[in-house]
């Protein structure tokens, strides 16, 4: 048996080891030896898992494959050694670019690892996130001053279609409601490839969300349907709330269409996995504020 020192520099060396290829973003495969064929990774939130080596490995390359990772450090390392199973923790910094945004975040990962054979391997992992910043903003064309003579619908469309993120609210059992931040798939910069999923509608305001079939939102919606959606450019005093039903969408091959690439960060188990879900919300209220005033559209026709 290795000595507990031996041990400990071992393990950090498997942590060293899977941070340097994330930063590098490539050569994966060479990770293969360090997991456990039943490795399982949890995401932040707990509310979905990554099973198998074979998956949890997809999960990182696709997590890596849409950012470029500038800083990883590690500090505060804690390793606690149970005969043949260890628990690794310490506390990461990072920086990193996503969809044209810098973000910072600091917290802390976890790593359950066990003894195999003469080495040792990954069995279980997660993050505790910190609060995570934007440090630039914006993505290409997210700005949304008006041309003269610009209608209030147009300049609404052009609001959703330009935002990053989208709020939406869902209501609980007994009456309260929660709000969370959403990718906003109607944002034809960041999913250019949707564009022509939001043409031809009747209604102009139609929105497609996605979340976890197995998260608390999605519970909440399937209870009550009723939500609303809030898009904001604060620093130009215009926001917009849909509201209305929402439905789940059942339909595989529209659901094939909305799927991204790298969303098995998400969705470990894939596009026909239990997790991965899509709504559609056809609003049937639409009323904001914009520079000086309320507002409410005419859904369907001319504002």
């Amino acid at each position: 048996m290795a000595s507990n020192s031996e041990t400990t520099e071992r393990l950090m060396q498997i942590v060293c080891t899977i941070n340097k290829t994330c930063m590098e973003g490539k050569g994966f495969d060479k990770l293969t030896p360090l997991f456990h064929d039943d490795v399982v990774i949890v995401p932040p939130g707990f509310c979905t898992r990554a099973v198998g080596r074979d998956v949890c490995l997809k999960s990182y390359e696709d997590a890596c494959a849409q950012m470029t990772i500038e800083r990883l450090d590690a500090s505060d390392k804690q390793i606690d050694i149970y005969d043949s199973t260890a628990v690794v923790s310490y506390k990461y910094d990072c920086i990193w670019e996503f969809q044209g945004k810098k973000l910072e975040d600091e917290g802390r990962e976890i790593l359950v690892c066990v003894q195999d054979g003469q080495d040792w391997k990954v069995v279980w992992r997660t993050l505790i996130p910190g609060s995570r910043e934007i440090e630039t903003c914006p993505v290409e064309g997210a700005q949304t001053s008006q041309a003269p003579g610009t209608s209030l619908k147009q300049q609404c469309l052009q609001l959703i279609e330009t935002l990053p993120v989208c709020h939406l609210t869902t209501i609980d059992s007994e009456g309260f409601p929660h709000t969370t931040a959403m990718n906003n798939l109607r944002n034809k910069h960041l999913y250019p490839n949707l564009a022509e999923l939001y043409q031809d509608q009747d209604n102009d305001f139609v929105i497609y969300l996605s979340t976890s079939q197995q998260s608390d939102k999605m519970a909440r919606m399937l209870a009550n349907p009723k939500v609303s959606a809030y898009f904001c450019q604060a620093d130009q005093f215009h926001g917009l709330m849909l509201g209305g039903e929402i439905e789940v969408i059942a339909d595989q091959n529209l659901k094939n269409r909305i799927w991204q690439e790298g969303w098995t960060m998400y969705y470990p188990n894939g596009l026909e996995g239990p997790e991965y879900g899509i709504m559609r919300l056809v609003p049937t209220r639409a009323k904001g504020w914009c520079k000086n005033g309320p507002f409410e559209l005419k859904l369907g026709g001319a504002s």
